[in-house]
């Protein structure tokens, strides 16, 4: 019996654990398991995006290297990515707006044929400045995730805290200016973005990795 009481209380106090934690809702518990697709999400573009690169293959928009890209979709071309991404954003029927645009095959992700893109999870390349990490932007504010939305954010920069910045107020794919002074990374790694209304909750950010090394930046 003392045996059958001590297992009740574990087991009522985990219950109250979980109520706790996850606000009685069935939301967050579900939001922790989208997150580790997320995250794999984002590392197949980040593998793609540093080997390019580090091979001298990603420019500016402005950029005249015929062999370097200028956005996913050029990237894609060049066969940086896992074949169903490549395909994907290279497809003849893909809305030439969603060109830097990856729709996560995750999540539901396909080809968009127009320009209203209510994709789950997009992901795009941030390259808009020279010199810079390439900034990978994520957008989670349409779709499947968007009630999980602030939760993902929160917890994916928390999760990649130690390994990058997180620039949690763009709400765009575009990289504020390089600053001067700092350590050699810190003057790789683009400002953030000034805080807006709700931008901690939008389930938009950007992400600079920290591990790309000064041969992998954007030309």
């Amino acid at each position: 019996m003392p045996q059958l009481i001590a297992m009740i209380i574990v087991v009522v106090g985990a219950m109250i654990y979980m109520f706790q934690t996850f606000g009685g809702t069935g939301d967050k518990i579900e939001g922790v398991a989208q997150k580790g697709s997320i995250i794999t999400e984002i590392n197949n573009i980040k593998d793609g995006v540093k080997i390019a690169a580090r091979s001298g293959h990603i420019q500016i928009p402005t950029g005249t290297d015929p062999d370097a890209a200028k956005n996913l979709k050029g990237l894609a071309t060049l066969s940086y990515f896992a074949e169903q991404i490549n395909s994907q954003l290279t497809d003849t029927t893909n809305h030439s707006s969603n060109a830097n645009i990856y729709n996560a095959i995750s999540f539901g992700g396909t080809v968009v044929t127009t320009a209203t893109n209510n994709s789950a999870m997009k992901i795009s390349l941030v390259s808009n400045v020279s010199k810079a990490i390439p900034g990978i932007y994520v957008d989670m504010s349409a779709g499947s995730l968007k009630d999980n939305a602030a939760f993902l954010e929160a917890q994916i920069a928390t999760d990649l805290a130690s390994i990058a910045t997180i620039d949690r107020h763009a709400t765009a794919a575009t990289a504020g200016a390089l600053p001067t002074t700092g350590t050699d990374l810190e003057q790789r790694t683009p400002a953030t973005t000034a805080p807006s209304d709700n931008s901690l909750t939008d389930g938009k950010f950007i992400i600079y990795f920290k591990d790309f090394g000064s041969n992998e930046v954007v030309k």
